[in-house]
């Protein structure tokens, strides 16, 4: 059906499909193809929020079933760290930590460069108390953001550097409710994974760890792209390389 449109001369094997998951070319479309599909939303979208996930290697194994068991998840999903629109819920950046064990603390600000670099805008960045520290406060500022991280228990107004870190604090201090209405916009990250899971609901094919990694990145692409027929659909928002 697809040889004449992609000029393939004769079949080929189905591990020619899976050395591809390996080859940098491949890569380069497909983030070049996460781009492209953002492109309906980017001067829209202006609330963003960071969290991460599990993506199972198995059909036996379910990331909530699994939580209380962090040495298990380690061989059983590959996790993803990914920063979402609170409005349309397109994945703007994500990230693959090669340790399943990472803090999701560190790959906040590259999350939050790569989505600054794309949107016209960002008005509010708001997360749970996993991202929850100055620095991030300070990156979100940096950015022309508002932050809202969920505080901790016995954490302090000192602001050793960071006015960002205190003035979010004294804000939640000064009106509780309107503060916590705009964290809990967080709360579309949630209903943007379930969506993602519910469109993947078979695991990841691949064995070899980079490729598993490639696979779940196609993925990301996958559902953005059905966010922007979504959007199109329900919003009249296009893009350029959409068809008039």
């Amino acid at each position: 059906m697809f040889k004449e449109k992609l000029g393939i001369e004769e079949t080929y094997s189905y591990k020619t499909l899976e050395r591809a998951y390996d080859i940098p070319h491949v890569a380069m479309i497909l983030r070049e193809v996460f781009r492209m599909s953002q492109e309906p939303v980017e001067g829209e979208e202006t609330e963003f929020s960071p969290d991460g996930t599990g993506i199972p290697n198995s059909i036996k194994d379910n990331w909530e079933k699994d939580s209380d068991n962090d040495e298990g998840r380690s061989e059983k999903f590959t996790k993803m760290v990914a920063m979402i629109g609170a409005t349309y819920q397109f994945l703007s950046s994500v990230k693959f930590p090669d340790n399943p064990y990472a803090h999701e603390s560190p790959y906040f600000e590259p999350l939050l460069e790569e989505t600054a670099s794309r949107y016209v805008q960002i008005d509010l960045v708001s997360g749970d108390a996993a991202y929850l520290s100055r620095d991030n406060c300070d990156s979100v500022e940096d950015f022309g953001g508002t932050p809202r991280f969920y505080p901790k228990e016995g954490i302090t107004l000192r602001r050793e550097g960071s006015w960002a870190w205190t003035d979010m604090l004294l804000d939640f201090m000064e009106d509780p409710q309107e503060w916590l209405r705009e964290y809990h916009t967080r709360s579309n990250v949630e209903s943007g994974f379930s969506t993602f899971k519910r469109d993947f609901l078979a695991p990841l094919r691949k064995c070899i760890g980079r490729r598993r990694k490639t696979e779940a990145f196609a993925r990301a692409c996958d559902y953005n792209l059905k966010r922007a027929c979504y959007v199109r659909r329900r919003e009249g928002l296009t893009a350029s390389w959409m068809a008039a």
